[in-house]
């Protein structure tokens, strides 16, 4: 096992979740659920990656399912799971109002991500969510708001970080001779 501090877990989940196809704003978003995750969990490589593999598979919510939750109205399934993050980020983004909750949303993939995301939020998830690959989910008010963790490293094998830093490395430019003139990278710079 490597340990990692908390500030490189979220970098490195920063970075995969990047490389795994979601945009900046989702992936930084991510990179901060990873820190609250690693705090509590030693196996928070394994779920960035789980989000990393599956990232594609996840359905965004759709307007007319997002309109049902602000009007408190019973959730409808969809085939698809929909996304834990992109479901977070509209829900933190546009807050249901007081009357909507508490929500159920059903068939929410890898919950643990759509809980991490709301921990610092006026909204939580009711019941603790293991590692499941799916699961419908019951969002309730919180009355605190969850202060940042601090004080632990995050641990992950060795194999894990390396998948993680294959989706890392589709963030980074490819090399040349034309980039390097130009001063990317170390070179005789940084000996």
């Amino acid at each position: 096992m490597i340990d990692l501090s908390l500030n490189e877990v979220e970098t490195l989940s920063t970075k995969a979740a990047r490389g795994a196809g979601f945009s900046w704003g989702l992936a930084e978003d991510i990179g901060r659920a990873a820190r609250r995750i690693a705090v509590e969990n030693d196996n928070w490589g394994e779920a960035l990656l789980s989000l990393a593999e599956n990232a594609q598979s996840f359905a965004a919510p759709d307007p007319a399912r997002a309109a049902r939750w602000r009007k408190g109205e019973v959730d409808k399934p969809a085939e698809t799971p929909l996304c834990p993050i992109r479901t977070a980020a509209l829900l933190l983004d546009d807050p249901l109002p007081a009357s909507a909750l508490p929500l159920t949303i059903i068939n929410v993939g890898l919950p643990v991500w759509f809980d991490a995301m709301l921990r610092r939020s006026a909204m939580r998830v009711a019941r603790p969510v293991g590692p499941v690959t799916r699961a419908d989910v019951v969002v309730e008010h919180r009355a605190e708001i969850e202060q940042s963790a601090t004080g632990r490293r995050g641990a992950i094998d060795e194999r894990t970080l390396a998948a993680l830093n294959s989706f890392a490395g589709k963030t980074y430019v490819p090399e040349s001779e034309r980039s390097r003139v130009r001063g990317a990278g170390g070179g005789r710079v940084d000996d």
